[in-house]
Formats: C-alpha cells, structure tokens, sequence
C-alpha cells in the first residue's frame, strides 16, 4: 500500500506534463489571432509574407521546432521578432491549435 502511495504523485504529474504537451488550444487560438493570422492567414492557409511554407500542413513537432529556430536565430524572417515573445509553452499551445485547422 506504501507503494501506491509513492506511486500515485508521479501517476499525476505524468498526466499533467502529456496536458501541457498538447497544448491549451484556446491560448494558442488567442495567440495564434494576436500575432499569426495577418501574415499567415485566419486559417494559417497563407504563405507569410509570400516567403514561408503554407503551415495549416505541417505536423504539431515541426510548428514548434519551426517556431523554437525561428526564436533562436537559426532561421531568419519576418515574423521573428514575434517569436522572441513566445515561452516553450506558448508554442505548444499555438501548434495545437493550428492542427484543430485542418479538420
């Protein structure tokens, strides 16, 4: 019984982590509309600035690891000064909500 106890903390914590993985679609919607959409689109169906990929079609990973180079400086644009703002959390949250745009 001790063991389910210390278990039980770790059990909760895990499905707290794999929520946050996925992302709160409605902050990555309000995000996503405050500082996406002019460029890419209320659907994210545009290439931004006539220069990115159309990203409606790329898979939550590639959002976020898009987003996190942009942030870095690996790759330049545009948009990277609005990236600058974004935690690791926000983007996560935007991704999730860019593929509630696909169905």
């Amino acid at each position: 019984m001790k063991i389910y106890y210390a278990i039980l903390p770790l059990i909760a914590l895990s499905a707290v982590s794999a929520v946050q993985a996925e992302g709160d679609i409605e902050h990555g919607k309000k995000i996503f509309n405050r500082s996406c959409a002019l460029c890419h689109g209320k659907q994210a169906e545009k290439s931004a600035m006539g220069q990115s990929q159309i990203i409606n079609t790329f898979s939550q990973e590639k959002i976020v690891s898009s987003l996190q180079d942009r942030k870095s400086g690996k790759i330049y644009g545009a948009g990277n000064h609005v990236k600058e703002g974004l935690s690791d959390q926000d983007m996560q949250d935007v991704a999730s909500y860019i593929q509630t745009l696909k169905q």
